[in-house]
């Protein structure tokens, strides 16, 4: 049985103040985020015990309305605010070629998951030959580049200046509509020289460290989807899951998400009463986040800012 409610409401988060003014659910258009007392349908005040949010559609007066959530029962409200992804830079220097006509190996190995099955290490693997004779540190790091620009199977990106070749992390996903197996990934890699009397000599050095961001908008995408899901609940594996999921998110914008998490009481046959987890995802284009914090300590409900991953 799952008991587990959740709302994803992406958008623009909108002020409501609790005056004569208050915006209402209705009058919301199309990717307005608001939070309200759910008993007045008003603006928050100090003593509001439910609160609900609600995300204006593109059809008015027909908005996305969360769950009520009892303030009393609100185990916590985290935010993240967005931060640019950084892709992993390594470069191989390559400062003495290997013995005239000696064939060597030279990896890019991947730590990251590229497909639904987790947990999976993979690898690029190139052979490269000195030439008997004329072979440069520059024209030895060309031929590696090359080597691997050939490999249809690559998850980096390479180039050769002078006698150094640079790996480079490439953009997986960039959509904003995932089907059920795809998610936007950040990959993380390192490159692997030979070593021997025989090989060359070579330095492989980090240039820029991997960052994986948070609040773009492949992952608002993604979050989107599988937090809330299409029928409820979500199963990647299923063989007929195989549907389009068409995101909210705005391929041209950052988001910056909020997280409430909270307790419900729910009645289920032959259970009794019980204490379920409820929750509610907002994630808001950057900067408009501050509107609904803001009417959130109007009711005494502050956020814990979660620092960026580094």
């Amino acid at each position: 049985m799952r008991n587990y409610v959740s709302k994803v409401l992406v958008g623009s988060g909108l002020a409501n103040a609790n005056t004569t003014d208050d915006v209402q659910p209705e009058d919301l258009t199309e990717g307005q985020i608001i939070v309200l007392d759910a008993d007045t349908g008003d603006g928050l005040v100090a003593g509001s015990k439910n609160i609900q949010f609600a995300l204006g559609t593109a059809v008015l007066g027909e908005p996305v309305l969360s769950a009520v959530i009892a303030k009393s029962g609100i185990e916590s409200y985290n935010t993240n605010a967005y931060q640019a992804a950084q892709k992993k830079k390594q470069t191989l220097t390559v400062s003495a070629v290997p013995t005239a006509g000696e064939t060597v190996v030279f990896k890019a190995i991947y730590h990251d998951n590229h497909s639904i099955i987790p947990n999976q290490i993979k690898q690029t693997a190139v052979s490269v030959t000195c030439a008997l004779s004329g072979e440069t540190t520059t024209t030895f790091a060309a031929k590696i580049a090359a080597a691997f620009n050939l490999q249809e199977f690559k998850f980096v990106a390479v180039t050769s200046a002078a006698a150094v070749v640079t790996f480079e992390g490439i953009v997986l996903t960039s959509e904003s509509s995932y089907n059920s197996i795809d998610r936007p990934e950040s990959v993380n890699f390192e490159v692997n020289a030979p070593t021997g009397e025989k090989s060359g000599t070579y330095a492989v050095a980090t240039t820029v460290a991997l960052r994986l961001g948070q609040g773009s908008p492949a992952k608002i995408a993604w979050m989107e989807e599988q937090a809330q899901g299409r029928r409820g609940f979500s199963d990647r594996r299923m063989w007929n899951d195989t549907k389009k999921f068409q995101s909210s998110a705005d391929a041209g914008s950052t988001y910056d998400v909020g997280v409430i998490s909270a307790q419900d009481l729910v009645a289920g046959e032959m259970q009794g009463v019980r204490s379920n987890p409820i929750g509610v995802i907002i994630a808001a284009k950057v900067g408009t986040i501050a509107a609904i914090n803001t009417n959130l300590a109007t009711a005494g409900i502050s956020p814990v800012v979660i620092p960026p991953s580094s």
